[in-house]
């Protein structure tokens, strides 16, 4: 099976053997769509009909207010899922844009065969049913993680919640993080111009060092 290596790397496929995957892909629906850099994967106001499976590249969510401000929800990643939150919720259709942050490959995923076991009934299905409940805990972790970085009152506070929780999960006060600055400043909604001024000033603080998207937290306040 010609993505079967990617799918074995995934979470949700990763103890399933080739003949297993080709049964899911056959019942869920699959599809797969490939996508350029800046490609919308997923429009606001699309219908919630597919869970998208990134295999290769990555990409950003992305809210966009009636004003034209743009915010960086998250990243999604390799073996990562779109689309489970608002299953979740229940929702007819997406809230933010799901766009390629580089050349993406894409499986599409049946969002209804996907979670309601099919006639026959398999343990592969209903353990990939787990996976994804599990992804969808670990997607809540991390929107708690940000809501806490962003219930800070000052670009500052924010910078500095955002590279002690990088330095935490990374286990290392050397870390890269996955933005460039402007969207660094579009994930922590603060102003870009204001943003690099703080960064500037605690580097000369000798608090972080940071060069390009390497950063050093070197002291944490």
């Amino acid at each position: 099976m010609e993505y079967f290596s990617l799918l074995k790397s995934t979470k949700i496929f990763s103890d399933a053997n080739e003949f297993e995957c080709q049964a899911m892909m056959f019942c869920f629906k699959t599809r797969f769509k490939s996508f350029d850099k800046n490609e919308k994967i997923i429009t606001e106001g699309d219908s919630v009909s597919d869970v998208c499976l990134i295999l290769k590249g990555s990409a950003n969510i992305l809210n966009e207010d009636d004003l034209g401000n743009i915010s960086i929800i998250s990243r999604v990643g390799f073996g990562e899922v779109f689309g489970l939150e608002e299953l979740n919720n229940k929702m007819e259709c997406f809230k933010n844009n799901l766009v390629a942050k580089e050349k993406c490959l894409v499986m599409f995923m049946n969002a209804h065969r996907l979670m309601n076991m099919c006639e026959n009934k398999c343990k592969r299905h209903e353990l990939i049913i787990k996976n994804l409940m599990s992804m969808l805990l670990d997607n809540n972790k991390i929107l708690l993680e940000k809501l806490n970085i962003l219930s800070k009152k000052s670009t500052r506070e924010k910078l500095l919640a955002y590279f002690k929780l990088c330095a935490e999960k990374n286990d290392n006060t050397y870390f890269e993080i996955p933005f460039n600055k402007t969207e660094l400043a579009n994930y922590l909604s603060v102003d870009r111009s204001a943003m690099s001024t703080e960064l500037n000033k605690l580097k000369s603080e000798g608090i972080i060092d940071f060069d390009k998207k390497q950063y050093h937290l070197k002291k944490s306040q």
